[in-house]
Parts: C-alpha cells; structure tokens; sequence
C-alpha cells in the first residue's frame, strides 16, 4: 500500500527527498488544474506549479495538520496564482500585449483556438467573479473537491462555502443569460 500524504510528510522532515518527489508527483495535476484557471494558459500554469512546489518545499515545516494537506495546498497555489496574476498586471501596464511577438503570443492564440466558444464565455465569467468566489467554483467544479476542504482553503464554514457557490452560480447563470449552457457545463 502507498504511503498516504501524512507519511509522506513524515518522511520529508526526516530528510527524503524522495519523498518530497512522490508527494509532487500526487499532486501536480491537482495544483495545475487550481492554477489554470487563474492564469488561462498552460505555460503559465506549469510555472504557477513550479513555484508551488518550490514554497511547498521550503514551508513544509510550517504545516500542521489543522487542514487536510490537500486544502493547504490548495490555498497556497490559489494564492501563489494570484501573485502571478498581479505580476502579470504590472507587466501589461508597462508593454502593450498585442506589441509582443513569438512563442508566448502564439502559445495564447492556440489556446483561444482550441477553447470552445462556450469554455471560451464560461471562462470569461469566471474571471468577473471575485476571487473567493473563482476559488470555490474552480476548487467544487474542476476539482469535485468536498465542501469541507473548500471551505479548509478559503478558512470558512461550510455554510459559507454553500453561500458563496450558491451566489457564484446564480451570478453565472445571469452572467451568461443561458440557464441550461451553465448546467450542461457542470454536468460535463
């Protein structure tokens, strides 16, 4: 049987880096799929990952179990995107994005092309919610993670966590003037 996060944990302190390889290993997919939604391309992503993991690695003492390591990693790469968002926002005050050419533009135009028109909406509106609300959408929807873990991430109850998603979906709904295109998504 895999060892579980806990002893993987364990084995860390000890000094494994083997470890630490297996622990990132489990969990990269996740952390991507939590940042993509943020920055909206995979480039970046994978960088958003990398820095994640690099926190991960030197605050793993501070971890200490009152979340599941899962909702602390979580806020972490939730907060480590929205560092990299605002990163990216001073750079696009400095430098017209349409002056800039080679792969990183050409790597946007592919993801717009291959986004449908409807992930294309979906995403737009995700990104007017506020960021306590793209968390719980993108941490319950994309991630199918349990309200109690949501709610560990965003440091509130349960109750809120259904508050917010509740208002987030309702805003979308309206957002997007089509009932049924949003719960296709969902069911998707």
């Amino acid at each position: 049987m895999p060892p579980n996060d806990s002893d993987l944990i364990t084995e860390i302190r000890a000094g494994s880096q083997t470890a630490f390889d297996r622990l990132m290993q489990r969990h990269e997919h996740f952390v991507f799929r939590v940042a993509y939604p943020y920055v909206g391309d995979a480039d970046s992503a994978l960088d958003v990952c990398q820095n994640v993991f690099i926190k991960v690695h030197r605050r793993l003492d501070t971890f200490r179990g009152a979340t599941t390591f899962r909702a602390w990693l979580a806020r972490i790469a939730q907060n480590e995107s929205l560092s990299w968002l605002r990163s990216r926002q001073r750079f696009s005050d400095h430098q017209d994005i349409d002056a800039v050419d080679g792969p990183a533009s050409a790597a946007v135009q592919n993801v717009h092309l291959v986004e449908s028109e409807r992930q294309r909406d979906l995403r737009a509106e995700i990104d007017r919610l506020n960021p306590t609300q793209q968390q719980a959408v993108v941490l319950r929807y994309y991630e199918k993670m349990p309200l109690r873990e949501i709610g560990e991430t965003l440091e509130c109850s349960e109750g809120q966590v259904k508050s917010i998603l509740f208002r987030s979906i309702r805003k979308l709904r309206d957002n997007l003037g089509r009932k049924d295109r949003w719960d296709r998504e969902l069911e998707a």
